[in-house]
């Protein structure tokens, strides 16, 4: 896509009894904000988008906007990551992108997604689990923290291969510099201070390794924090039926 720089299918994933995700299923994204009519022709012709889910902050999507898939017939629900109010540009309680923050200190920022927004992740996985869904996007601003939660739980619970789920998260370091820098001109996310680099940004597996541990060892793992979360089986077994059928 060429308004989007970290948009990605989660299909071809190697699962624990040896099958593959689908394609055509789930898609995660950094902000949609900025796609251009090409990027909305590709998802809503090409692709067949029905939903989207926007995990940004409410104040951060009022004030950046949805984008020209606003204006398509496509499902919009907005479920933020970030509980409460959201201070401008940067609330150090909830950073929208998390930011030179060693490895334990981003493990805990990523459990406390669970921990302190649990109906909108909740409610995120129980969007995706409806048949009419699909294809769903689901993004936040860059991409990687809020939309790298949800888009683990989603291949655990399918039971996605952990080391696959691993490497799904840090192939945005692929592209983090051209996120970065599409950022750094927006009103939310811009800083008076000496930018950051994109290695300070970078999305680390010890980090990702440690969140999926930090799930299994306080609650069992994903699906048992979904049922916890009021997450139905009906609701996880469709759910790992759409990916992995």
């Amino acid at each position: 896509m060429t308004g989007c720089d970290n948009v990605r299918d989660l299909g071809g994933l190697p699962t624990a009894d040896g099958s593959l995700t689908r394609y055509g299923v789930f898609l995660r994204a950094d902000s949609v904000q900025t796609a251009t009519e090409d990027d909305v022709i590709l998802l809503r012709d090409t692709y067949g988008l029905r939903t989207v889910i926007d995990l940004r902050a409410k104040e951060e999507a009022l004030r950046e906007g949805r984008g020209p898939l606003e204006f398509e017939a496509i499902a919009y629900h907005h479920l933020s990551f970030l509980p409460g109010e959201w201070v401008m540009p940067d609330d150090p309680r909830y950073p929208a992108i998390v930011r030179d923050q060693d490895s334990a200190d981003r493990v805990e920022h990523y459990l406390n997604y669970l921990r302190r927004a649990e109906d909108a992740v909740a409610q995120a996985l129980r969007v995706l689990a409806h048949p009419a869904a699909g294809p769903a996007l689901f993004h936040c601003a860059a991409g990687k923290d809020r939309t790298g939660v949800l888009a683990a739980m989603i291949l655990s619970i399918a039971e996605v291969d952990r080391a696959a789920i691993i490497d799904d998260y840090t192939r945005t370091n692929e592209r983090i510099e051209r996120v970065n820098s599409r950022l750094a001109d927006r009103p939310s996310y811009n800083r008076s201070a000496v930018p950051l680099t994109p290695g300070q940004l970078s999305c680390r597996p010890e980090v990702m390794s440690g969140f999926l541990e930090g799930v299994d060892a306080e609650w069992g793992g994903a699906a048992a924090w979904a049922r916890q979360a009021g997450v139905s089986d009906g609701d996880l077994r469709a759910l790992r039926s759409a990916l992995v059928g």
